[in-house]
């Protein structure tokens, strides 16, 4: 009988630290969920001065090392509205998150790998893509309220007289700057 009563008291003892242990856990899987909720975003250059403008339409995952970016549509379009009136190779894009620097402008801190597109396209061509995944690293200790997103799309153009330097370029586009302090995904800007 002794034994038996012993075996309860230590089954009970357990079944109480277990129980203490899941009661306190909810409110830090809740504050984690609550950061790791994918948040819906619209980025788009179209009607800038770009000669490649792309609009993107998707989610936002803020994790501890990284913020995944899932693309689920990408339109890409170059523009008849700009000098060089060639054939492009839009190379690759990709996603990166962006600050203020001290001196007053902005740079892009931290990149995702690149997505290939490789496609060739001229002037009022378009070209639609979807479910792209972009993972951007950053530090724990980031302040994401000071960063927004940064979309890098690489092009070269093909149709430059031989020995033209300047082939290769790139086009931007962003998000609102404080798109992961308040909501602005509807915006775009």
């Amino acid at each position: 009988m002794w034994s038996a009563d012993r075996t309860f008291r230590r089954t009970f003892a357990l079944a109480a630290v277990a129980l203490l242990l899941l009661v306190s856990q909810p409110s830090l899987t809740r504050a984690r969920a609550a950061q790791e909720q994918p948040k819906p975003f619209v980025i788009s250059s179209l009607g800038t001065p770009f000669a490649v403008q792309v609009k993107l339409e998707g989610t936002y995952t803020v994790n501890e090392s990284y913020v995944e970016v899932n693309v689920e549509r990408a339109y890409v379009y170059v523009s008849e509205h700009c000098p060089y009136k060639g054939r492009r190779f839009i190379d690759t894009m990709l996603v990166g998150l962006a600050a203020t620097t001290p001196r007053g402008r902005w740079d892009v801190e931290s990149r995702s790998l690149p997505v290939f597109v490789e496609r060739v396209m001229g002037p009022r061509e378009e070209y639609r893509l979807a479910g792209l995944q972009f993972r951007i690293p950053r530090n724990a200790g980031t302040d994401l309220s000071k960063r927004w997103l940064v979309v890098e799309t690489e092009e070269t153009a093909l149709d430059l007289p031989n020995g033209d330097p300047d082939t290769k370029g790139y086009a931007l586009a962003h998000s609102c700057r404080t798109l992961f302090a308040s909501p602005c995904a509807e915006t775009g800007r």
